[in-house]
């Protein structure tokens, strides 16, 4: 018996008090719905002529259908409307007399009259209990909503929660929790994209078999629906036997775009999901969309590179972690931009990334494009023999592939470095360590793998460097740099005036002092010693200018360094002219030295530097002088006042004949072109005293003094008696 929806006995018996010959009393809803009657069956009797008068009703004839409905006979039944007359009725009184007619029985029209005031009154309790029915609706609703709103907020909160998960597999992870499944499979069709989080294990066919259907049947069904649906009693093909799974699958619609499905399923006999878990699992749509954008690479869909550092991180703060991480570099990739466009470029990435995923077996932990044309993947329980032999696979399965028709003969190569870590070592640092073996790959020939070891020492000094690179970057916006200077001693005429060699130095975030010799590697390494040139020109000139009275009176003159990178900048000459004469510092005081590699390397860029900076009388000097003899040819072309004879010929000239040999012949050079000479690294007194034998004109090394800050320099120069020079000075020195 169905429960009734409105109790009508007390209305019943009023209408039998006042027509006692009544045998039937029933009460319908507006749409014919059995509201009450006092078996609970329905009159049957009384169910053709509602026909009758709904479908007037439903043509919104009201007029019509009231007159049909009050027309009958009450011994066949007829049907009274409850409520306002000119209005739809809110629902039908039934009455059904007796068989047989009386004279003294009224008709329908008298007997409608005559219960008016119980219609009127039935009528507003079915108005009350109406809206009684709307307010527990409604309250039911809200209910219902506070609780999926708690649900998305406790997924929401512990995907927020796991550390080293990117947000898309927590959101998974956390759905599947809270929906209580078996686990939740996402798909995304336009990157071909899949995800999945599971709470049981399951086997590899069953794996499979949901794959096909969130890509196949389910995939196509929500499309067409744009809503979720639950499938109970799931098959994969009409004729195929009942898998044991109920599903729930959403489609994932991002504006018009269906970008493909989530799914979660359940063993039937265990966990039926029901319509409730479909609106909950829509709610996570959105979420699942917005992981998607943040959390992946839009060109590829691989897992971005915030989250394939944070998984790093995670990994390496675990006990016992030993893993493999390769770092590849797509080898030339600017050639298929030039030649055939950016759109071919971008399907380049897209092959290279669909055979990175397809080769993220069992051991893989996670794939990712870290940016441009470079991919990253940690190995987990690997040895670097075994990461070595998976990079090989991946590099050979890439120069494989075929290129389309359109851009045949090119092929798609990688250079691949790989090195292994362990628990407690920074991802940034074995990323790094990683970086430096795939530059290193490149370097010797592209198209290879190369393994980190600490016995090779290029892979070593290119770790290095990268670490300093990052470091110097930062020093640059923080002001680490300190200006040294170092003196530069005439070896056998004391009436020469002063000289300074400036030496940059370098502090690290922690205040410590970092080796010139790192921070100038990786400068060199990393085109930043332009940036370095510049600061320690604008800087020295700026220090030196304050104190221009008391160097002028002490003739004290300074020596710059310059790399060849900096001579290479057309406006590097401008920049240094502009800085000299906005300062009151004479010119003469300085002297700008190059070595001569850089010199010849690009031979027309130093004779216009020193000729347009050389015109505000500053000096030059060509510094490491003997170690490329290549350059003898072009002395006469370079407008230098000294020569620096190279340290590596000082420091065993009293052991090496040959080094004295090569000192020979350089004073030999340049006494005929009238340039003075300096010597480098003189370590002790019996080098100094074998230089000034030779007649070599100055020295510079600890034998004279270590370098100290320039402060420290100007401090001794403002002690000390005014100089009177015998001759311009006209020497640079480099450390």
């Amino acid at each position: 018996m169905p429960a009734q929806v409105f109790d009508a006995a007390p209305y019943a018996q009023i209408v039998r008090s006042l027509f006692a010959r009544t045998r039937r009393v029933v009460l319908y809803g507006p749409d014919g719905r059995l509201w009450w009657s006092e078996d609970g069956a329905d009159a049957l009797d009384l169910r053709a002529h509602l026909e009758q008068v709904l479908a007037l009703m439903r043509q919104r004839d009201v007029t019509a259908a009231i007159a049909l409905a009050r027309g009958a006979d009450p011994s066949s039944g007829l049907l009274l409307p409850v409520g306002d007359e000119d209005k739809a009725p809110l629902a039908w009184l039934g009455l059904i007399g007796p068989p047989a007619r009386l004279p003294s029985d009224p008709d329908g029209a008298a007997l409608a009259q005559t219960l008016r005031p119980v219609l009127l009154l039935l009528a507003r309790d079915v108005a009350a209990a109406a809206q009684l029915r709307r307010q527990r609706f409604a309250s039911l609703q809200a209910a219902e909503e506070t609780a999926e709103l708690r649900w998305l907020l406790a997924t929401s909160s512990q995907a927020g929660r796991n550390v080293g998960v990117d947000r898309l597999e927590a959101a998974l992870d956390a759905c599947a929790s809270h929906l209580g499944c078996d686990g939740v499979m996402l798909w995304l069709a336009d990157r071909q994209l899949e995800r999945m989080a599971l709470r049981r294990p399951l086997a590899a066919p069953e794996l499979e078999t949901l794959r096909r259907l969130a890509r196949g049947s389910l995939a196509e069904e929500v499309a067409s629906r744009k809503r979720a649906m639950v499938v109970s009693r799931l098959r994969e093909t009409p004729d195929g036997d009942l898998l044991p799974w109920t599903v729930i699958a959403a489609p994932l619609i991002e504006g018009d775009e269906n970008r493909g499905l989530i799914m979660a399923f359940a063993q039937r006999e265990v966990r039926r999901l029901s319509p409730r878990d479909a609106r909950r699992l829509e709610h996570v749509v959105p979420r699942v969309l917005a992981a998607t954008a943040i959390e992946h690479d839009p060109l590829t869909g691989l897992p971005a590179r915030h989250v394939f550092e944070d998984r790093l991180r995670a990994i390496l703060a675990a006990p016992d972690a030993n893993v493999c991480v390769i770092y590849a570099d797509l080898d030339q990739l600017h050639v298929t931009n030039d030649l055939f466009g950016f759109a071919a470029g971008d399907d380049v990435l897209r092959r290279a990334a669909k055979l990175w995923r397809d080769h993220a077996g069992i051991r893989v932990e996670m794939a990712s494009r870290f940016a441009g044309d470079r991919f990253v993947a940690v190995l987990r329980d690997c040895t670097l023999n075994q990461g070595r032999v998976w990079a090989e696979a991946v590099r050979q399965a890439l120069e494989a592939l075929p290129a389309p028709p359109e851009r045949t003969g090119l092929r798609v190569t990688a250079s691949f470095g790989v090195v292994t870590a362990q628990s407690g070592e920074a991802s940034e640092h074995v990323l790094a360590t990683a970086e430096a073996a795939c530059k290193a790959a490149k370097d010797r020939g592209r198209n290879r793998v190369e393994v980190f070891a600490q016995t090779d020492a290029s892979l070593v000094q290119r770790r290095d460097d990268l670490a300093i690179f990052r470091d110097l970057t930062d020093a640059f916006e923080q002001n680490r740099f300190v200006l040294y200077a170092q003196p530069i001693e005439s070896l056998w005429d004391p009436t020469r005036v002063r000289r300074y060699e400036i030496l940059i130095r370098l502090r690290n975030a922690a205040g410590e002092p970092v080796s010139p010799s790192r921070f100038i590697s990786a400068a060199t390494r990393y085109q930043l010693l332009p940036q370095l040139d510049r600061w320690v020109v604008a800087r020295t000139i700026e220090r030196l200018d304050a104190h221009a009275a008391l160097l002028r009176s002490r003739h004290a003159t300074f020596c710059i360094n310059l790399s060849g990178q900096s001579l290479g900048q057309p406006d590097f000459a401008d920049f240094v002219r502009t800085t000299l004469k906005s300062a009151a510092l004479p010119a003469e005081q300085l002297v700008f030295e190059f070595t001569e590699s850089a010199a010849i390397s690009d031979m027309p860029a130093a004779q216009r530097f020193i000729e347009r900076v050389g015109a505000l009388g500053v000096q030059f000097a060509l510094d490491d002088f003997g170690t490329g003899f290549s350059s003898l040819a072009y002395l006469k072309s370079l407008a230098v006042s000294a020569l620096k004879i190279d340290g590596c010929f000082v420091r065993d000239l009293l052991t090496d004949s040959r080094s004295e040999g090569v000192i020979r012949a350089v004073l030999q050079i340049a006494s005929q072109l009238g340039l003075d000479t300096v010597a480098e690294y003189v370590e002790t007194e019996a080098i100094a005293d074998r230089l000034r034998s030779l007649g070599v004109t100055y020295g510079q090394g600890y034998a004279f003094g270590a370098p100290v800050p320039l402060e420290t320099v100007l401090t001794e120069l403002a002690d000390a008696p005014p100089s009177t020079p015998v001759q311009p000075a006209r020497v640079a020195m480099r450390s």
